[in-house]
């Protein structure tokens, strides 16, 4: 065994006794986590606090980042875990061998795998976990092909549903829009603002909005807001992406990007049923 064989096989050790790929929700933690990795794919490390979870999300590659801000949209998925590993390791060793496939290793040394995300999804009929592993389609090499079939048939064994996920698979405009939005979701995020103040300035700016009907452009009329309010220049801007993240207004999300050098047509969206729809 080589020596970074042997450092990454007690570095997993670790990882397993300090409870990392247990848990769920809140307690959940990463197998793989951002600060482990020095290069992540494609130069992407991603940390985002849960819009489901309230806790820090870690995504290695730029599709991962998409997947997550997806599935943070999506009013089906209920908990989102990232870099979940695939435990015991003898099982997936025994997969391979029966494939004739090369388990993932480094320098001969097997290492434990992980799968992008597993999802706890939610109808009125049931919950179920089911597991998304994200890959642009020009990634999907032989060796690449060979691991994810050993991940296929471990899910398989377990009777979780598995699939791939490429980029056609991602609504680019939606996961934009909530991207733009993500950093509002929580009003603490966001220094001088409290529920009172969101309650007080949230409807004259519904109505400001509305009254203008897509003429003036969101920066712009966000301003105006802040100064007909008399608040802190930004506040405006962070309430409308704080209702719009937390779904009491609507906009066509899924049809145009929302950029602040361009109006914006929105709509109260309190009381009505959301969609359900599965990742």
């Amino acid at each position: 065994m080589s020596k970074r064989g042997s450092r990454m096989e007690q570095l997993q050790k670790n990882y397993i006794k300090k409870g990392r790929g247990f848990g769920s929700g809140a307690d959940y933690q990463p197998f793989i986590q951002a600060h482990d990795n020095k290069i992540a794919s494609e130069g992407w490390i991603t940390r985002h606090k849960g819009w489901k979870t309230g806790r820090t999300h870690h995504t290695l590659s730029e599709h991962e980042r998409k997947y997550l801000y997806y599935c943070e949209w999506l009013d089906g998925v209920v908990d989102i875990r990232e870099q979940w590993p695939l435990l015991p390791i003898k099982k997936t060793i025994e997969i391979a061998k029966k494939l004739g496939i090369e388990h993932a290793n480094l320098d001969g040394t097997p290492v434990i795998m992980t799968t992008d995300f597993r999802l706890t999804l939610s109808s009125p009929k049931c919950e179920l976990d089911v597991i998304r592993t994200i890959k642009p389609t020009n990634k999907l090499d032989k060796r690449t092909l060979e691991l994810f079939e050993i991940e296929r048939l471990y899910f398989a064994e377990e009777g979780i549903d598995w699939c791939i996920v490429t980029e056609e698979k991602i609504p680019d405009i939606l996961v934009k829009n909530v991207e733009w939005m993500a950093g509002a979701k929580y009003l603490q995020t966001r220094q001088g603002i409290n529920e009172e103040l969101l309650f007080l300035v949230s409807e004259p700016l519904f109505q400001l909005f509305s009254n203008d009907a897509g003429e003036t452009s969101i920066s712009n009329l966000c301003l105006r807001a802040d100064k007909l309010f008399g608040l802190q220049t930004g506040t405006s801007m962070f309430i409308l992406q704080h209702n719009l993240a937390n779904k009491r207004w609507g906009t066509e999300i899924e049809k145009n990007v929302i950029k602040e050098g361009r109006p914006l047509i929105i709509s109260d969206l309190t009381g009505t049923q959301h969609s359900s729809r599965f990742a």
